[in-house]
């Protein structure tokens, strides 16, 4: 199982170094990074990346509304969920201000791609942001909000989908893990209701209508079948996508107690695992394979992460700090080891 730390003393592998330290260490790293320019805006390749998902969302949404095969419309219904995903990256990117200089730039190009998908853009910043303060950290981690224990203190939380789920959690991660994309969207809701002002009402609105437009239009213009395949797939094909973009890069690595203070570079670092780095990989995950690179400078285009790989790696071999990485498939069978570990632990 995960291993939980409670103390510092508890980090293996690793140098255990004070708050004040790893600060000086990471300003020696940061200067690094910016004499070597890899921070700067890739305003080209941004413009091109975009282009290539907004046109292949459109290719696919323009062959869903003129089929009327079902095997066809499962196709096309797998590109849209495909591409909605990718959007959703550059929501991401946006949302780090890693596209442009201006913050109010960024967030106009969240807002508008958040909209064409039905994304809760101010909710999922918020959300995304107290992760990347707190990765892996108990109580603090909204990422850990989850059915899935990988620690035994997770184990035992009194939540009821936990322990319906935590028996059978290797066998219902992907199936369960899929639905993601669409519980972050109705979760939305209840944030807007906690945390509501006159400012959010247009950005509510806009969600009502594209919700309407993808989950209840389809069932008046398309026939049942149609509108119900579709309704499927872009959810599960779009959440398991989604799910297997970001679950690599943290489940099964230490689990944090609340309050545990910890230098930011040691913290980002032990917390993280990347995925190997291929032009494919690269492509299919965002960027975020890097995801050390990432915590570390989540303002860096994701086309130059890969640029920061041998910095990182001379950095931590220097420090004695542990860098992870492994391939997909060993990421997945890990997580699935981990899973299996704790419902082994409480048979």
């Amino acid at each position: 199982m995960a291993r939980r730390i409670t103390k510092q003393s508890d980090i293996r592998n690793s140098r255990v170094i004070n708050p004040r330290e790893g600060l000086q260490m990471y300003i020696e790293l940061r200067n690094e990074v910016t004499k070597s320019k890899i921070l700067k805006r890739s305003y080209i390749y941004y413009f091109f990346i975009t282009c290539l998902e907004f046109l292949g969302f459109g290719f696919f949404l323009y062959q869903l509304v003129i089929q009327r095969n079902p095997w066809l419309t499962f196709f096309t219904s797998l590109g849209i969920a495909f591409f909605s995903v990718r959007i959703g990256g550059l929501i991401h990117d946006a949302g780090h201000r890693a596209i442009f200089r201006s913050t109010k730039l960024n967030d106009l190009f969240g807002y508008f791609c958040s909209f064409i998908i039905a994304f809760p853009y101010s909710v999922w910043r918020v959300k995304h942001n107290a992760h990347h303060a707190h990765v892996n950290e108990e109580d603090e981690d909204p990422d850990l909000e989850i059915p899935f224990s990988f620690t035994e203190r997770s184990y035992k939380r009194n939540n009821f989908f936990v322990k319906v789920v935590r028996k059978y959690q290797v066998w219902l991660y992907y199936l369960l893990g899929p639905l993601v994309s669409f519980t972050i969207r109705l979760k939305s809701f209840w944030f807007y209701r906690k945390n509501f002002t006159p400012r959010l009402s247009v950005e509510i609105l806009l969600l009502v209508f594209g919700l309407a437009v993808w989950y209840i239009v389809p069932f008046f213009i398309f026939p049942f079948w149609k509108a119900l395949l579709f309704f499927v797939v872009i959810n599960f094909v779009g959440g398991f996508y989604m799910l297997n973009i970001f679950a690599p890069n943290h489940k099964g690595m230490p689990q944090l107690k609340k309050g545990l203070k910890l230098s930011f570079v040691e913290h980002q670092i032990i917390t993280s695992r990347n995925i190997y780095g291929h032009w494919l990989t690269d492509y299919m995950y965002l960027g975020l394979n890097y995801q050390i690179e990432h915590h570390l400078f989540p303002n860096c285009p994701r086309n130059k992460l890969h640029l920061l790989t041998p910095l990182i790696k001379k950095f931590c071999q220097k420090y004695r700090l542990a860098y992870t990485s492994m391939s997909f498939l060993d990421s997945n069978r890990f997580i699935l080891s981990e899973l299996n570990a704790v419902s082994q632990t409480k048979k």
